[in-house]
């Protein structure tokens, strides 16, 4: 697979690519689009700038408590049925995935674009493991499919226009699953259609699907995933096992917080008011998703930057990419100049720190690769001074590739890195340090060192080294006839393995296995009071209990290493405590006909369809709003109400017990469902399986969905919303039909959920 590595600094690359008349068109036409329809949307938020102060905030307060809120999502995680995973490297982050996805027997996965998997190289990994994951986002498609490289964080083939990916899809679509159609134009329409197509049989057959997350909430253990397609959906909903890598930069301490960020990300990143698709579940819902979650928590240099007063401020990114789509360097030479994952000025600054700043010539090159104008922090939500990181990385790299006279402190470094790196001259320097200061100074502390390190002994007295070092103390003991044996007896192999251990074991084991049956029972049976148990299984058996041992022993020194980082960085540079400003509106002024308006409005824009009826006049709503897509087969909740459906109806309605798979929900026409809110500013409707909802998977599959929502069940913000729905629920947001946004950024609806969207609205009488 292509990957970054060799790639030139960029001076080199940005000279190359800034000749590319047209790459700099596709670029040009479209951060052009993306600007344009970020100035719309951001323009209707008369509370912009408190939302970026608080949003800030929240990250800050995240990061300041980071080791208490990585605990505190673990226990809630765990709690609600899922598994906890730490990685302090991406090494380490890629054999726990490989492992979780060995047990489950699988050879394919499925994937939701994740940035943080991209920086891993965890694609690589799992083929190296015979292990084929496939890219199911378009635009991350069109880059897998043509072996190419991302080069922007949110649309990664923003460099390809259409004619490019029509080729590419004849060309390679027909290597791994359904070809392209040999007719198959340039249009938009029909580039998605051809992506659903070759992607659905994958969907509905896949076991095992790999996540990245936009959010982690620690009080709830809640994973957020917005998305536009569908295709995340797809991937976190229909999967026996899901398996999350999230950077613990992604934490928020509570849910309340998702009120600021799901306003701002989706107007930042793509210019909607809220993407097409946002998912909210925590561990395990029996009956509804995956039956098994592992969450794990990646390092991989982000303590290193929590440690940099100026340089952390990099952490609070929630990956919109609206600095890239302002920056006049990025919009000249592309995301491939820089060289990284993390294109762009967020990548100038976020790179470097997670790989160190001197680490090579191309990361070292990156906080110079900007002109300094100060536009990323102006678009930036959560209020990231880009430039500044960029002139304190640029000192960093300067000082750090010494290319500047050293200082005291350097000569000192240098030779303390000298003595240190050999044992026989630490020996012989800890011998000449003591016989010289036991010459210079009397007692038991030196009062006054010479030269610059007399600053020390102004304040404080220094000890006087021992007379003898441990070195000749140990040396002295080990030689003398008399001395005990300091060999302590170690138990040549533990009998019986720790309960956590059978029990991680057992979570690996598919709940319709007979092991897991058998483990249960030998547990059951065996287990004695210290919390042992003897476990007898039959050959067949040992490499799964090996690849056990190994992820419980990857898993406990992760969460070791992870958590000792953070809490050094901490104490290193601690935060200063101060209480979030949550100085932005909480609720709108419009009466409840204007709230009924203004949705109305919301989902027009969508492109969805809208029935508005009164209140007791649903079922002829639901009626017309399937006639006209011609529905005859439908599926609609168990618990769907009666009055909704017309009792002279012909058509085929099945409730759903949940005992259908994906194939035979994928064979309905339409779906119809309730919800339990639904948001007027941004056209969005709430899904959290409560009463009329039925499971995800319900509103997922069909072509056609229809949602019912009625006039009482409508606020005006986002902030009232998230106060009316349970954290722990799992939650889908919907924000019109199923969307993409990459093809040059002209909106194709239906490219992986539903293709239509009708939108009943009853109103209750005045």
């Amino acid at each position: 697979m292509k990957s970054f590595s060799g790639s030139p600094p960029f001076p080199e690359a940005a000279r190359s690519f800034v000749n590319n008349a047209e790459l700099r068109a596709n670029l040009r036409r479209a951060t052009t689009t993306i600007r344009e329809k970020r100035n719309n949307v951001i323009t209707e938020l008369p509370d912009l700038e408190q939302l970026r102060v608080a949003a800030a905030a929240i990250k800050d307060a995240a990061l300041g408590r980071l080791d208490e809120l990585l605990e505190q999502l673990e226990t809630e995680v765990t709690k609600r049925g899922g598994q906890v995973h730490y990685a302090a490297s991406a090494k380490a982050a890629n054999e726990i995935a490989v492992e979780l996805v060995v047990a489950t027997g699988a050879t394919e996965v499925v994937k939701v674009k994740s940035m943080t998997t991209a920086e891993i190289g965890l694609n690589e990994a799992l083929a190296d493991a015979g292990i084929d994951a496939g890219e199911t986002d378009l635009a991350e498609l069109i880059v897998q499919l043509g072996e190419d490289l991302p080069s922007h964080i949110v649309v990664p083939a923003i460099h390809r226009n259409r004619a490019e990916i029509r080729s590419i899809f004849l060309a390679h679509m027909g290597e791994g699953g359904i070809p392209a159609p040999s007719g198959l134009s340039d249009d938009p329409a029909e580039l998605a259609g051809a992506a659903r197509a070759y992607l659905r049989e994958r969907f509905v057959r896949a076991k095992v699907a790999i996540s990245g997350a936009n959010f982690a909430v620690a009080k709830t253990g809640s994973i957020v995933v917005v998305e536009s397609e569908g295709n995340g959906r797809m991937c976190v909903t229909l999967p026996e096992t899901l398996i999350s890598v999230v950077g613990i930069d992604k934490l928020i301490p509570s849910f309340t917080d998702l009120e600021v960020f799901l306003q701002l990300l989706a107007r930042s990143a793509t210019g909607e008011r809220m993407n097409p698709y946002t998912s909210i579940w925590s561990g395990v819902t029996p009956g509804d998703g995956p039956r098994n979650f592992h969450l794990i928590l990646l390092d991989n240099g982000r303590s290193s930057a929590l440690a940099d007063r100026v340089g952390r401020q990099a952490l609070r990114c929630i990956r919109c990419a609206a600095c890239l789509n302002v920056c006049p360097v990025y919009e000249r030479v592309g995301g491939h100049a820089y060289g990284s994952v993390y294109p762009g000025p967020i990548g100038a600054v976020l790179t470097p720190q997670l790989h160190g700043v001197a680490s090579d010539p191309v990361i070292s090159a990156l906080p110079f690769a900007s002109t300094l104008c100060g536009a990323c922090y102006e678009v930036c939500p959560v209020r990231i001074d880009i430039p500044r990181l960029l002139v304190h990385l640029r000192s960093r790299s300067v000082r750090e590739r010494g290319g500047i006279t050293p200082n005291a402190e350097d000569v000192a470094m240098a030779a303390a890195g000298y003595v240190f790196s050999s044992p026989r001259r630490l020996e012989v320097s800890e011998r000449l340090g003591s016989r010289v200061s036991r010459l210079l100074y009397r007692g038991t502390s030196i009062h006054r060192l010479p030269g610059p390190l007399a600053q020390w002994t102004a304040a404080r007295d220094a000890p006087l080294p021992a007379a003898q070092s441990f070195r000749d103390w140990w040396r002295f003991e080990r030689s003398s006839k008399n001395s005990l044996s300091t060999t302590l007896p170690v138990p040549e192999r533990l009998s019986s393995p720790p309960i956590h251990f059978v029990q991680a074991f057992r979570a690996l084991i598919p709940p319709s296995s007979r092991l897991r049956t058998l483990v249960g029972g030998v547990v059951t049976r065996r287990l004695g009071k210290q919390g042992t148990a003897t476990v007898s299984l039959p050959n067949q058996y040992r490499l799964a209990i090996r690849r056990t041992a190994r992820l419980s022993e990857l898993t406990l020194e992760g969460r070791s290493e992870v958590l000792a980082a953070v809490r050094r960085a901490l104490a290193t540079s601690p935060f200063e405590e101060t209480p979030v400003p949550r100085l932005y509106r909480r609720s709108g002024t419009a009466g409840r006909t204007g709230i009924v308006e203004q949705f109305a409005e919301r989902l027009d824009d969508y492109r969805a369809d809208v029935i508005r009826v009164r209140d007791d006049q649903i079922a002829s709503g639901v009626a017309l709003a399937l006639n006209r897509a011609g529905s005859s087969n439908v599926i609609i909740p168990n618990d769907f109400p009666p009055a909704w459906l017309e009792s002279n109806d012909q058509r085929r309605v099945e409730r759903d017990d949940g005992s259908l798979g994906a194939r035979a929900l994928d064979d309905f026409d339409a779906a119809v469902s309730g919800c339990a809110v639904a948001i007027a500013e941004t056209g969005t409707i709430i899904l959290d399986g409560g009463k009329v909802q039925g499971r995800r998977a319900l509103s997922l599959m069909p072509d056609h969905l229809v949602l019912v929502v009625r006039s009482e069940q409508l606020v005006a913000t986002v902030p009232e919303a998230v106060g009316l729905i349970s954290p722990e629920a799992p939650q889908t947001w919907i924000s019109g039909p199923s969307a993409t946004s990459d093809i040059e950024l002209k909106r194709v609806e239906g490219v992986h959920g539903p293709r239509r969207l009708c939108v009943i609205i009853g109103e209750s009488p005045a």
